[in-house]
């Protein structure tokens, strides 16, 4: 070993015991950030429109956004690294574009929208000393996450099935006390459980029990944009196996599906379209009103469409049009397919196959709900912050 490399790897290990020594209690103190803003967002009650409840933002503020904060004043170098880290540039303008917006933006709060920038990029921070390359922390991070989340789920079934809401749509509390934000939360969790292997019956019991529930739910939620996105994102997982048995059993799942719509056609369009395509052709006319710049983050606007009134696009794409114009649709777009793409990449990694569903989960959700991307902290996060921070450690994960 020559001596400027035998240096170099001296003073990275160095580096590495310092940061242990130094700040080890914060890197605890943002796992138990992370964890709480998964599991929080499923046990705390919520505020006006699904908004997470000033309790669930205190803890959040206290585990991870202040921990960040001071991580960052600690080690500045850590953010320059951040910065060259894969898509982290073009993320990082999409939220100063959103910054830039609220200058003509008739958002009433317009602190409040900078703020939800800033909390999304101090997530993907707090995700680098959260995750960083070791696996089995990321892998029993997001496990544990999953299983409270399916016992969640269990309780939410056991509520619904003692006190049956008027609509017939089981859902969650707080933030996912609607079908489809539950839905898509419970279907996140379902994802990035499926791929990781456990040794000892106990543990795969454990793991297909939770599967199993956190199925249930998003069934009962009958939010038929969840059931299509979790459909295609589990074929597509078994189908990146890519041998004999994988096309097996993605036909059964196939056939399971098509025998479902079969057997439940009529539940299936008893809603009909509900109002998407009126909806999407408003968001167009919308968006043509101010192609370049938008309206501005945040800015209120109705869409008519039959007889009701909407507040968003129903669509994340058309929402961001409509609010920060054609510039975030297109940093956006890139971003979110050089995402697949590198998961696609990672296929064969265990870690990049969860990226892999949670990237193909959230293309199909999004389309249809989930319209809010620059917010704060709810499962709309899960299918496209989480993956995208998670996506940062693909190819540099050591067990240890």
């Amino acid at each position: 070993m020559t001596a400027p490399l035998r240096n170099s790897v001296w003073l990275e290990a160095w580096t590495e015991q310092r940061d242990t020594t130094t700040t080890g209690w914060i890197r605890r103190l943002l796992i138990v950030g992370m964890a709480w803003l998964i599991i929080g967002m499923a046990v705390m009650p919520g505020g006006v429109s699904y908004n997470p409840s000033k309790a669930y933002q205190t803890v959040l503020a206290l585990t991870m956004w202040l921990p960040a904060i001071v991580l960052i004043a600690m080690h500045p170098r850590r953010l320059l690294e951040f910065c060259r880290l894969p898509l982290m540039p073009w993320v990082i303008a999409l939220l100063a574009w959103g910054w830039i917006s609220l200058s003509w933006s008739h958002a009433p709060h317009r602190g409040d929208e900078a703020a939800r920038n800033l909390s999304v990029l101090l997530f993907l921070i707090a995700s680098q000393w959260v995750f960083g390359d070791n696996e089995p922390r990321t892998r029993w991070l997001l496990v544990g996450c999953s299983f409270v989340l399916a016992a969640a789920a269990v309780l939410n079934m056991v509520d619904f099935a003692l006190h049956p809401p008027t609509d017939g749509r089981l859902t969650g509390i707080g933030v996912m006390a609607n079908p489809n934000l539950a839905a898509a939360g419970m279907g996140a969790a379902l994802i990035w459980l499926w791929p990781w292997r456990f040794e000892g019956w106990s543990w795969i019991v454990a793991k297909w029990m939770a599967i199993s529930m956190l199925a249930l739910f998003v069934l009962l939620t009958f939010t038929r944009s969840a059931w299509a996105a979790l459909f295609v994102a589990l074929v597509a997982m078994i189908l990146c196996r890519g041998d004999r048995r994988a096309w097996l059993y993605a036909g059964a799942i196939c056939l399971l599906g098509a025998l479902g719509v079969g057997l439940g056609y009529e539940v299936l369009m008893e809603r009909g379209w509900s109002l998407r395509p009126q909806i999407f052709a408003k968001s167009l006319e919308l968006f043509l009103q101010h192609p370049l710049l938008g309206l501005g983050q945040g800015t209120s606007f109705a869409i008519q469409a039959g007889d009701e009134t909407l507040d968003h696009a129903h669509n994340m794409f058309a929402q961001l049009a409509i609010e920060m114009g054609l510039p975030a649709v297109l940093l956006w777009a890139g971003i979110w397919l050089v995402l697949g793409w590198r998961a696609w990449r990672a296929r064969y990694e265990t870690l990049g196959l969860a990226v892999f569903g949670l990237w193909v989960f959230g293309t199909v959700a999004v389309e249809f709900d989930l319209p809010h991307l620059l917010d704060s902290p709810r499962p709309g996060w899960l299918i496209t912050w989480l993956p995208l921070a998670l996506s940062t450690m693909l190819g540099r994960q050591r067990k240890v």
